[in-house]
């Protein structure tokens, strides 16, 4: 009867959960990695093959992390289902809406080790707990986010691993344990953030193993040297990113790591309580210290505070409360870790919500908790109702935040909602509204106000591409300005958007040499990541006014069969000019 009665509160959790967030199913995605992982990706776009898993394991750096598992996921995605992102969104969902599950059987095997003489804990303070957690609004990014399937398979094998753990620690079979071990190593294939698994599978054993003061040490070390050598890859995938310039990790000063660190953990803490102002791209200091990081302090002291407090005054129930707490402190500061910026690379965008994934699973436990202590009033009624207002407030909130993650302008507008200076926000939205019709002076000053607050070669890039494009009083000089250096050593635009501005103010300006000399530069940039059929158009069309009709003729011929009807047009036009041997310029359009 009480099997039945968990699988039910099971199939509920799961349910429940993607019922939720299956309105991000018919999202797109972000340029924010979301292309790199996926379509970008050389040795996954192509789908599931043994090249892309030799290429996923092998390459070390690409998008600056190793997750060959992750990885192989996107692969298997387009071999079943074809290119698009529908079955990513619903991947993420239901992999979400398993670790729900997960988390809710994680709660039933811990939480009667807290209670008092160890009596089994009521399911459906354990089933509620699990759907505060997959309902927070701070779940949203994880699984919105196509980028961010990675938190969720460490934490879908995390919490496998460790519900063996916890068999092997009672019951000692060695099975369970090689199945601990086989879901953290999968777990660190995930995402190398998994190297804390040795840590937490210690929690487990000191705090909720029935026989904790057990000393052991052997099973450990192969989990440890596993963590050692995954950290030391993340560090290299970290600092060499494939296609990208070395990143410098340790930058920034120790003592403004940790104190970013404090204020991200702070940051996290306060949005588990209270969601407001989730959103992409969060900063841990807006604007800049201290203001923008008080927030994150006040929350870490009050919660250190209350840690101390809770326990202190838990010698009245023979100290199970001090032990829950002290376990979902360190919990959470241990799966936190990895990923505050202490031990690597940081910078204002080290805080995002999708960090906070597995580290919540732990104020999941001090909920359900919580709520085995309020049963006891009036029947349990004052619990139930406390759970459920808290439980539809959660929901409510994370609409709206779940359908942020559609697309960049929906991302970006609510990031420049709560946070007006935040240039990555600026530069994403101020490029698509400058592809807009109509929108494009908008789009400008966006740009332009991102280059100012913070200078980026790619924010640079974009701005020229736009200014060359509308071409109004003084954008020309504007261009020259943003691509001196390009000009003298094409080399240095790895993008080619630069090169293809440059090309365009030069063949609008009637310098067709200068301009066959860029457009052939960006069609040979290393790193592009759009299209070529523009500029495959613009050079072109410039060799014809260059005089070169032969070698434009070849060029336009291989576009004849494009989707673009508009370029289709265009080179056929070009075409019966050339063939007709006019003598008047092909202009840009």
């Amino acid at each position: 009867m009480e099997g039945s009665r968990r699988t039910l509160l099971a199939a509920a959790v799961f349910m429940a959960a993607f019922a939720l967030f299956a309105v991000s199913i018919a999202g797109s995605h972000l340029s924010l990695d979301d292309w790199g992982y996926v379509y970008g990706c050389p040795f996954v776009k192509g789908g599931l093959s043994w090249n892309g898993v030799r290429g996923a394991f092998a390459t070390v750096g690409h998008g600056g992390i190793w997750m060959p598992l992750t990885s192989m996921t996107y692969m298997a995605d387009i071999s079943l289902w074809g290119e698009g992102w529908t079955s990513h969104h619903v991947v993420n969902v239901f992999l979400h809406a398993l670790n729900a599950v997960l988390v809710f059987r994680f709660l039933l095997a811990l939480l009667p080790r807290f209670l008092k003489d160890g009596r089994g804990a009521p399911d459906v303070w354990c089933a509620f707990a699990a759907l505060l957690w997959a309902c927070s609004p701070a779940r949203s990014e994880a699984v919105a986010w196509v980028a961010s399937r990675k938190e969720e398979l460490w934490t879908l094998f995390s919490l496998c691993g460790l519900l063996a753990w916890l068999r092997w620690l009672d019951r000692g079979r060695l099975v369970y344990y090689a199945v601990a071990f086989a879901c953290f190593v999968l777990a660190c294939l995930s995402k190398p953030t998994a190297m804390c698994f040795p840590v937490l599978a210690w929690l487990v054993h000191r705090f909720a193993a029935k026989d904790s003061g057990r000393r052991m040490f052997l099973p450990y070390l192969p989990m440890l040297a596993f963590s050692a050598f995954v950290g030391l890859v993340a560090l290299v995938a970290q600092a060499r990113p494939a296609g990208m310039a070395e990143v410098e990790l340790y930058g920034m000063p120790f003592g403004w790591r940790l104190l970013n660190a404090a204020v991200s953990t702070g940051l996290y803490l306060f949005h588990a309580f209270v969601p407001y102002g989730v959103h992409a791209d969060c900063r841990a200091v807006e604007g800049g210290w201290p203001l923008g990081g008080a927030l994150g302090l006040a929350a870490l002291a009050v919660a250190t505070v209350a840690v101390l407090i809770l326990c202190r005054r838990s010698k009245s129930d023979d100290g199970r409360t001090g032990r829950l707490v002290c376990f979902c402190a360190f919990w959470f500061l241990a799966s936190l870790l990895p990923v505050l910026g202490v031990f690597g690379s940081v910078g204002d965008t080290a805080l995002a919500e999708r960090y906070s994934y597995l580290p919540s699973v732990c104020l999941a436990l001090a909920a359900a908790y919580a709520f085995s202590a309020l049963s006891g009033w009036r029947g349990g009624r004052v619990a139930a109702a406390t759970a459920s207002v808290l439980l539809a407030a959660q929901a409510a909130a994370s609409v709206p935040v779940t359908m942020s993650y559609a697309d960049d302008v929906a991302s970006a507008e609510r990031t420049l909602a709560f946070d007006p200076d935040n240039w990555r926000a600026l530069r994403t939205l101020g490029k698509e509204l400058a592809a807009r019709g109509g929108r494009m002076d908008e789009g400008v000053e966006m740009l332009r106000r991102s280059l100012r607050l913070r200078p980026s070669r790619l924010t640079a890039d974009s701005l020229a591409y736009m200014l060359a494009c509308r071409g109004g009083e003084g954008d020309f000089a504007e261009v020259r300005r943003l691509g001196r250096a390009v000009v003298r050593r094409p080399k240095l635009d790895v993008g080619g958007m630069m090169l293809d501005a440059l090309g365009i103010v030069a063949m609008r300006e009637g310098d067709d040499e200068a301009a066959v000399k860029f457009f052939s530069e960006s069609l040979v940039a290393p790193a592009r990541s759009y299209s070529n059929v523009h500029t495959m158009l613009n050079l072109g069309l410039s060799l014809a006014n260059s005089g070169k009709r032969a070698e434009a003729a070849m060029m336009l011929l291989r576009l004849h069969s494009v989707s673009d009807e508009g370029v289709r047009a265009r080179v056929r036009e070009a075409l019966d000019h050339i063939k007709a041997k006019s003598t008047s310029r092909l202009e840009w359009r």
